[in-house]
């Protein structure tokens, strides 16, 4: 598995995000940070060590017996830089070549934008740092300088939603109650803008 693709899942996603902030957890840790069961999190996991993402470390014992496995990264082992164009080529690549589902792909957008900023005024200078120029006029999202026919010129219209599943991770991230709605993609101006309501589907 390459990095490429140890990042393509949700779950990893949030496996690295957790270790990159914590520098070790135990198996039961991962879950609950992922939001999975532990059979489920064993799977990732053995998935991000096969692929050198992460390691095992034994972690203090707490008495009698072997001591509890915790995993790390490997050290010299990052996330990608924050510039959007770099996750585009991440989430094509898991689209192209992983298998990932169009709804997978968009959930690791999402957790990419969930920490992206601390409040709901900040979303145009969030999406600014993954490379876009980004507006907001009333209730409406302007987007510019979209790579979507530069990434995957095939399916542009995906990459335009990965930056709008990035957006909704932001306002998550927030609080905010606002999220896309309706949406209108113009690859050719590598353009793309959403209005922002209330409660809506991510």
């Amino acid at each position: 598995m390459t990095r490429l693709e140890a990042l393509s899942n949700p779950t990893r996603l949030r496996i690295v995000r957790h270790l990159e902030l914590h520098g070790d957890a135990s198996l039961h840790e991962l879950a609950a940070a992922a939001g999975v069961h532990l059979n489920t999190i064993r799977q990732h996991t053995a998935e991000l060590e096969g692929s050198g993402a992460i390691e095992r470390v034994s972690a203090a014992s707490a008495g009698r017996g072997r001591p509890p496995v915790h995993y790390r990264l490997v050290p010299g082992w990052t996330l990608p830089s924050s510039d959007f164009l770099g996750l585009a080529e991440i989430l094509a690549a898991a689209l192209t070549h992983g298998g990932s589902s169009a709804e997978e792909v968009r959930a690791v957008g999402f957790e990419w934008g969930r920490d992206a900023s601390d409040a709901e005024r900040d979303l145009p200078l969030a999406l600014e740092r993954l490379g876009f120029a980004a507006t907001v006029e009333g209730q409406t999202l302007r987007l510019s300088g979209c790579p979507c026919p530069l990434v995957l010129p095939d399916h542009p219209e995906l990459i335009c939603e990965l930056a709008i599943a990035v957006a909704d991770g932001v306002l998550a991230g927030a609080g905010s109650p606002l999220r896309a709605g309706h949406r209108e993609h113009d690859p050719a101006r590598r353009a793309c803008c959403a209005h922002l309501v209330n409660g809506a589907p991510a």
